[in-house]
C-alpha cells in the first residue's frame, strides 16, 4: 500500500540554537500534533555552520520525530539553508520559520485552514504597528529597507522576510531559480512569488525578540545594500506574467475567525 504524502514540512533554517533548539521544537510538536495529526508532519532542520553542540541535539530530535529529515553545511548561510530546506521538503505544504520564532495560534490556524486558498501565506511584523516590539532603531531599518523593495521593485508586500506558509510544489521552481543567499534569499523569493502569479496573502503577528540581534545595525545596512544592488539586476530580468494576487487581512480577522471556529 503506497503511503500517503506528509501533510507539512517545518523548515527550520538552524545556526548555534543549542540553548533554545530542543525546547522550540518540542513546544512547535503540540500545535502540529494538534493541527495536522502526529503522522502527518516533520521537521526540516537545516544546519549551517553552527560552532556549539546543535548538530548533536538535532540528531535527538530527528530520533524523537523520525519522519523528520537534517543536513549540514558548513558556512552560516540562512539563505543557502532556507532554499535547501524548501527542495528537501516532503510535505504539501511547508512552514517556513526560525526556532526563536514567538508561536502564534492565529496565524497558524488562519493558514492551515485556507491552506488550499493561497500558495504564499506571509508572517508580517509590519503590517500592524501596534504588533511589532522591536527597538526603533530595528523598526527604522526595517521601514527603510520596505521602502526601498516599493520604489526598486514595486513591492506590495510589507515583509518579505520571516515566517511563511508555502504551498511546497508551487514555490519549490521558484526557490530553484533563486539566486541570492543570506537574508535577501526571502525577498528573492517573494518577489518571484508575486510575479509568477501566485495567490500571497499577508497577515499581521506579534514580533518579539528571544534575544539579542547577533548582527551589528551597521553591518546589516552594509550587506543590505550590497545585496539589493545585486537583486535589482537579477530582478530585471525576472517579467510579471500578469496581475499580482495579493490580499492584506488586519489582526482582527484572524482572531474573530479563530474565535468563531473553537
Amino acid at each position: 500500500m503506497k503511503t500517503p504524502p506528509l501533510l507539512l514540512s517545518v523548515v527550520l533554517p538552524i545556526r548555534n540554537e543549542e540553548e533554545i533548539l530542543w525546547d522550540a521544537c518540542n513546544l512547535f510538536a503540540q500545535h502540529f500534533d494538534r493541527s495536522v495529526g502526529k503522522e502527518n508532519w516533520q521537521y526540516v532542520l537545516m544546519e549551517n555552520g553552527s560552532s556549539d553542540k546543535t548538530p548533536g541535539i538535532i540528531k535527538e530530535i530527528v530520533q524523537k520525530w523520525p519522519q523528520s529529515i537534517s543536513a549540514s553545511f558548513a558556512k552560516g548561510d540562512r539563505g543557502q539553508a532556507l532554499r535547501e530546506g524548501i527542495l528537501s521538503a516532503q510535505g504539501i505544504w511547508s512552514l517556513i520559520m526560525d526556532v526563536d520564532h514567538l508561536w502564534d495560534s492565529p496565524y497558524f490556524e488562519w493558514a492551515w485552514r485556507h491552506r488550499e486558498e493561497y500558495d504564499f501565506i506571509i508572517a508580517s511584523k509590519r503590517a500592524d504597528s501596534t504588533l511589532n516590539k522591536q527597538g526603533l532603531n530595528r523598526r527604522m531599518l526595517s521601514a527603510g529597507l520596505s521602502a526601498i523593495l516599493n520604489c526598486m521593485f514595486d513591492c506590495v508586500v510589507a515583509e518579505t522576510r520571516g515566517m511563511k506558509f508555502i504551498h511546497t510544489e508551487k514555490v519549490r521552481p521558484i526557490a530553484k531559480l533563486c539566486q541570492m543567499r543570506r537574508g535577501i534569499f526571502e525577498t528573492e523569493m517573494t518577489l518571484r512569488a508575486l510575479r509568477g502569479r501566485l495567490w500571497i496573502a499577508e497577515l499581521p503577528v506579534p514580533y518579539i525578540y528571544y534575544r539579542r540581534p547577533r548582527n551589528l545595525m551597521i553591518k546589516k545596512i552594509e550587506q543590505n545594500v550590497r545585496d539589493l544592488f545585486r537583486l535589482y539586476r537579477v530582478m530585471k530580468n525576472v517579467p510579471y506574467e500578469g496581475h499580482i494576487k495579493y490580499r492584506r487581512f488586519c489582526r482582527e480577522d484572524l482572531i474573530s475567525e479563530t474565535t468563531s471556529k473553537s
